[in-house]
């Protein structure tokens, strides 16, 4: 099978596994669940990149870094991808948060409002493109990380990286630099790891400046940063 036929036969696969997991009308469940700072609904129609194509020049260096990376890692280099494999404000930032540990139960919520509306748009975005992981498309590649079952373009888990980065520098601005190499270095990983191409790397930090933006646009955003400032560690 050649390779542009054997990703549209991943991209469909993925697609109906995607479908699966909606509830079926009549069901009697609650609705969706209203965004507390930013509507996802934009970003299924908001312009973006799209992925590079397949066979293009684009996507043999995509697929020739992620290989790069498997045969030069070590253990040591996949045990630290696995320590940040959730998408979470404690995975990302344990030992780093500028709030006290365990979070205070009023921050623990903002982050849980802010990962509610970014697993929204983070779906939106992904199933426009739905391009098939690096180990879905290429038998060769051999993840050491636990293997997402989701779409490659955009990572997921550099856009949580960035978005949290950012927030975080809202909160405390003198501590950005440290906030984003911690986000880039969230980001890397996942190549390494060989769950992703550094196309979708860079497509997650677009779309997470890109989000970015829109919070700045919300009041309930901007009141609980200064909720925030107020709880930081002494």
């Amino acid at each position: 099978m050649n390779f542009l036929k054997k990703q549209l036969v991943l991209t469909a696969a993925l697609a109906l596994g995607a479908c699966a997991h909606t509830p079926p009308a009549g069901t009697g469940q609650a609705p969706v669940q209203q965004a507390y700072y930013v509507d996802a609904e934009q970003f299924r129609t908001v312009r973006f990149n799209q992925p590079p194509a397949p066979g293009s020049m684009q996507q043999e260096a995509d697929i020739a870094a992620v290989l790069s990376w498997q045969n030069k890692r070590n253990e040591a280099d996949c045990a630290k991808a696995r320590r940040t494999s959730e998408e979470t404000y404690d995975s990302f930032w344990s030992g780093k948060s500028p709030f006290a540990e365990p979070l205070p139960a009023a921050v623990k919520d903002f982050f849980e409002r802010l990962a509610s509306d970014l697993g929204k748009a983070d779906k939106n975005m992904k199933e426009r493109f739905r391009r098939p992981r690096p180990y879905m498309a290429y038998a060769e590649v051999r993840p050491c990380v636990k293997k997402p079952e989701s779409f490659s373009y955009h990572s997921g888990h550099a856009l949580y990286a960035r978005v949290f980065a950012c927030v975080l520098t809202d909160i405390v601005p003198e501590r950005r630099a440290e906030f984003h190499a911690k986000s880039d270095e969230i980001s890397r990983d996942r190549v390494i790891g060989g769950v992703h191409y550094p196309a979708d790397i860079t497509a997650g930090k677009a779309f997470a400046d890109l989000y970015h933006e829109e919070l700045l646009k919300s009041e309930a955003y901007r009141k609980d940063i200064k909720k925030m400032k107020a709880l930081l560690a002494k």
